[in-house]
């Protein structure tokens, strides 16, 4: 069966070095932890860009993350946002665990001040609410490979909205959505296409490049095509 090498050089980001020559497939992304509290435009700016450098036929790939042994535990007041910005990234991503449940810092020494993000896992004060957004997040993006490998458009800015296509498979997703929403899908799905939103379980037709519905108190939407 075919296996993908993945890599670690300190610093590597997106762009595509001479590191790959070796044989790697994907090397660790450093460059994501900073830009995942990102919001509308900026957020929209990181998908495109990684959506450029990576989308098929792209020659290489990378490996994201949002908190590392190596550098930092990402905010914790920040998850719900760094894992929709996460599992809906283009390329390779990696959850590091307690990310999904809230895992608190641990204790460090003065030499080894990393060492707090090696806590144990809180099996027994794991953050139900935010466990399950991770599941829809996830499970989202392991039925669409369009979401890692897809062409980036956006599609609107309040609530930002964007698509990914990738051959056959399409979505379109919304982060930052609020009650009734009128969402665009316009040039992604034909009028008259029943969509299901995976995060709140909604489903609407498409009219005029449009779907409305309600969006889930969370403010992310997920539309992919009712089979």
């Amino acid at each position: 069966a075919p296996f993908w090498m993945t890599g670690e050089f300190w610093g590597q980001g997106i762009e595509r070095t001479k590191i790959y020559d070796a044989g790697f497939d994907n090397m660790i992304n450093f460059d994501f932890q900073e830009k995942a509290g990102a919001s509308g435009a900026a957020l929209d700016r990181l998908f495109s860009d990684y959506a450029n450098a990576l989308a098929a036929p792209a020659t290489h790939n990378v490996l994201s993350y949002l908190s590392s042994h190596d550098t930092a535990l990402f905010d914790r007041k920040k998850l719900f946002d760094g894992a929709a910005a996460l599992m809906l990234a283009p390329g390779g991503v990696q959850i590091y665990y307690g990310d999904e449940t809230a895992r608190p810092d641990g204790p460090f020494t003065s030499g080894d001040r990393q060492q707090s993000t090696r806590s144990d896992m809180n099996w027994d004060s794991a953050d139900a609410a935010l466990l399950a957004h991770w599941r829809k997040l996830g499970q989202f993006r392991a039925r669409h490979v369009a979401i890692a490998r897809g062409t980036h458009r956006k599609l609107g800015d309040a609530p930002y909205t964007f698509a990914r296509v990738h051959t056959s498979d399409r979505i379109v997703a919304a982060v930052g959505a609020s009650g009734a929403v009128k969402l665009s899908v316009v040039d992604v799905f034909a009028g008259g296409t029943r969509l299901r939103d995976a995060y709140s379980g909604a489903e609407a037709t498409v009219a005029a490049g449009t779907v409305e519905l309600t969006a889930d108190p969370r403010g992310v939407v997920l539309l992919e095509a009712l089979k």
